[in-house]
This record gives C-alpha cells, structure tokens and sequence, in this order.
C-alpha cells in the first residue's frame, strides 16, 4: 500500500465571548489522501484525527496505516 498525502489542515473552532474576545479552541487535524494498493485500485479519502493538533506528513501516513489496519 502506498499512501500519499495531499494536504494536512488544522481543524479549529471559534468561540465568541462579548464583542471583542475570541478564542480559538483546536480540534483536530484534517488529512486529505489518495491510497494505492497493491491491486492496482486507489482511493482518494478524508481522515479527521481529533486528538492531534500538531503532526508531520510521517506521522499523518502512520495513522492512517493504523486507520486502515496496516500496521
């Protein structure tokens, strides 16, 4: 299985205190990716990961192998 990653995105919501004071509260982190497997059939997917703010392109393909039972 290859998997290659079109773009990593930080999921936020925005909170609204008053007029003036907004805070941002982050949720998550939005992986798009196209997935080939050894068939020869691929699969474009959308992986919402809501506990990892911060991650690398490594670590995005990881837990997608994990989503996927790769692993």
């Amino acid at each position: 299985m290859h998997i290659y990653i079109e773009r990593l995105e930080r999921l936020n919501s925005e909170t609204v205190y008053g007029d003036v004071f907004i805070a941002r509260l982050y949720s998550g982190t939005k992986v798009e990716a196209i997935i080939r497997f050894e068939s020869g059939n691929s699969i474009e997917a959308t992986f919402n990961f809501p506990k990892h703010n911060e991650m690398s392109f490594e670590e995005a393909d990881q837990l997608i192998r994990k989503e996927l039972g790769a692993e």
